[in-house]
This record gives structure tokens, C-alpha cells and sequence, in this order.
């Protein structure tokens, strides 16, 4: 199991394009109990294929129940409402994918803007390769742009490459490059 990370930093802003999302996803917000246990069942089946090396390690050290608990519990790192969240539907009314946007605590400036993130984004196995990741992108970004931010600041594991394509296609600009040593 790894002990380390390198990842890729992405950052939008006002200077970057506001892509829209595209007509063929339905969202709706994780504000009802119903709505929040589908998030839960979304973040578990996305979880279990993650490209991203610290959700492999989460999920060999403490279970997949708990990975899933971390994202879907309060997390003192960030503010963020759910009604922000969102459960994506394809056009048959099935679920395809799940968004997280967040703000970060304590990163206000600017008049009292702070700084976004998208602290999980997912497409469910059986709907990825149909560009849902990119719809899922614009609309997380529309969100966090309508909150107030002064930028979103996100990152992915640099095997990532459907995110990191999606990230460039939605106009995000690439920073640096990071190694993180891993808990555990």
C-alpha cells in the first residue's frame, strides 16, 4: 500500500471560462434525509473503484463504511450547505454521479469571499465514458461561483487522468504538482 500521494493542483477564477454544464444530466440537491442516504449509496459505489491512492488507503485502513462516513459527515476543514450537494440523473432517471462542493474555513478575503473546493466528485462505474464528469464539473463550478468565491482550489491524484482532462476541458488552470505523505 502506498504511503505517498502526488497530486495535481487545479484552480478557477474569474479569469478562467464558465463552461456550462451540458442538458443531459438532471440535478438535485442532498437537502432531504431521502436524498442524503442516495449521496451516501453514491459516494460507496464511487469509493470502491477511486483512482485516487488516498482513497484506496482510507478505505484498507478503516473499511469502506468509514471512507464513506468521511465524506459524508461534517468535515471541520470546510463550511458548505447541502442543498450545494448534488445527485446527478441521467435521462432515463437513473443515478449517474454525485458532487461535493465546499468552502474552505477561515478563507475569506476579497470583501468576505472564500475559497471553493470540490471536495468529492464521482461518476458511478456503469455511467463513466459518457462525459458526465465534465457536466458534473461545470455544475459543481456554477455553484461554488454563485456561494461568492474568490477561487476554487482543487486537487487529484496525478492518475487521474479522466479528472485531470476534465479539469482542462472545463478551463481550470493546472498549478503544481505535490507529494503528500499518506496517514496511516
Amino acid at each position: 500500500m502506498p504511503t505517498t500521494q502526488t497530486k495535481i493542483e487545479f484552480i478557477w477564477d474569474d479569469r478562467c471560462p464558465l463552461k456550462q454544464a451540458s442538458g443531459t444530466l438532471r440535478f438535485e440537491a442532498v437537502d432531504t434525509p431521502a436524498n442524503e442516504g442516495v449521496f451516501a449509496h453514491a459516494v460507496r459505489s464511487c469509493l470502491i473503484g477511486s483512482l485516487d491512492v488516498s482513497d484506496q488507503r482510507l478505505i484498507a485502513l478503516k473499511g469502506l463504511s468509514d471512507a464513506v462516513r468521511s465524506y459524508v459527515r461534517p468535515n471541520p476543514v470546510f463550511s458548505f450547505d447541502r442543498a450545494w450537494w448534488r445527485l446527478a440523473y441521467d435521462p432515463a432517471g437513473e443515478l449517474a454521479g454525485f458532487t461535493q462542493p465546499v468552502i474552505f474555513r477561515n478563507s475569506e478575503r476579497d470583501g468576505g469571499l472564500h475559497e471553493g473546493s470540490l471536495h468529492y466528485i464521482g461518476v458511478l462505474p456503469a455511467f463513466r465514458g459518457k462525459g458526465y464528469v465534465d457536466a458534473l464539473l461545470c455544475e459543481t463550478t456554477a455553484i461554488l461561483r454563485d456561494v461568492g468565491v474568490w477561487r476554487i482550489y482543487c486537487d487529484t491524484d496525478e492518475h487521474n487522468t479522466p479528472m485531470i482532462k476534465s479539469f482542462e476541458r472545463a478551463g481550470y488552470r493546472r498549478g503544481k504538482m505535490r507529494t503528500l505523505e499518506l496517514p496511516g
